[in-house]
């Protein structure tokens, strides 16, 4: 069994060197291209539906954690959400303000470890996060300061990306 990772940025850094689909955006403004686009653009409509629930505040402020390239927060921005992206590593950060730029989408970008992040409490109305959580053997600190960080009447997603021996991102062309 791999040894799973502790979050630390020279993990994530090498991880995001050694990935062909680095400056590759799962978001699209169009109809989706490839299985990961849809399935993004699934997330998108899930997270959308659970917006509508009335116990969600209505807020426009979302902060996407463990942002890797952005590809949920391009439907955020896109929809006129007040987007921030967070991740760890600053050569990420770099790829997702090219990749937002180039797709003309919005966007504040911050370098920062999802244990201790520099924004007030309840400081956004929703906080996403996909494919973060399992690289924690303890996930309770990260999901504790997302809490922190979440408005109340916020919404706070997280979906942890199984792992599969045939993974789609695997087999990416």
């Amino acid at each position: 069994m791999a040894k799973r990772m502790t979050g630390d940025e020279k993990s994530f850094t090498k991880n995001w060197q050694t990935r062909e689909e680095s400056y590759y955006n799962h978001w699209v403004k169009g109809q989706p291209q490839n299985q990961i686009q849809f399935a993004f653009r699934n997330h998108w409509e899930v997270f959308s539906l659970l917006m509508k629930d009335p116990f969600f505040n209505g807020g426009k402020r979302s902060l996407e954690v463990g942002c890797g390239r952005g590809s949920i927060s391009g439907y955020f921005s896109d929809a006129g959400f007040d987007c921030t992206l967070l991740d760890l590593s600053p050569e990420v950060i770099e790829i997702a303000k090219k990749i937002f730029a180039k797709n003309k989408l919005k966007a504040k970008f911050t370098v920062g470890d999802v244990t201790k992040m520099p924004y007030p409490d309840g400081s956004f109305d929703v906080i996403t996060s996909i494919g973060l959580l399992e690289h924690f053997e303890n996930i309770e600190a990260p999901i504790r300061e997302q809490i922190r960080v979440l408005s109340k009447g916020g919404l706070f997603t997280a979906y942890v990306v199984p792992k599969y021996s045939r993974n789609i991102q695997k087999d990416y062309n």
